[in-house]
């Protein structure tokens, strides 16, 4: 229920600021961030992979969120693009990167109750050539640290 009201929350944000500026709307990563967020919490590995750039191993995934998951993320700026810089990964493929700064909570799997408010920053790409090229915005590289820890008992 949750996760129905922010995506509402975020399309409703989206056609606001559509209607006050003519730049073009960074749409895709908000939206892979909110799949990732759901299949990390549901332990889909297939949606999951399919949100990032380079997936980790399914039994890396399972043991990375297998006791926690991310929730109530907040996308609070999203940095500058700049259409004509790129960059190359390690396969010499080229890219397309905008970073997307954001918040949320670290929830424990266990219980459902939060345990640590988190902030972060990560890198969205989107190719220009190679076998990727076709698959939009991915998730790619990020940091996410602990802001503090949450007492609700």
């Amino acid at each position: 229920m949750r996760f129905t009201k922010i995506i509402a929350l975020f399309a409703a944000v989206t056609v606001l600021i559509s209607s006050c500026k003519k730049k073009e709307i960074f749409v895709d990563p908000a939206y892979i961030f909110l799949k990732w967020s759901s299949a990390v919490r549901n332990l889909n590995y297939k949606e999951y992979s399919e949100c990032e750039a380079f997936p980790k191993d399914e039994s890396v995934f399972r043991e990375l969120y297998g006791d926690f998951y991310l929730s109530d993320l907040i996308i609070r700026n999203i940095g500058e693009f700049n259409e004509k810089a790129t960059k190359m990964d390690v396969n010499r493929y080229e890219y397309k990167f905008r970073r997307v700064y954001f918040e949320c909570v670290r929830i424990k799997r266990k219980t459902g109750k939060p345990v640590q408010n988190m902030k972060g920053d990560m890198e969205f790409i989107n190719y220009i050539d190679g076998p990727k090229k076709d698959k939009g915005w991915l998730m790619f590289n990020r940091t996410i640290i602990n802001t503090e820890t949450v007492d609700r008992q």
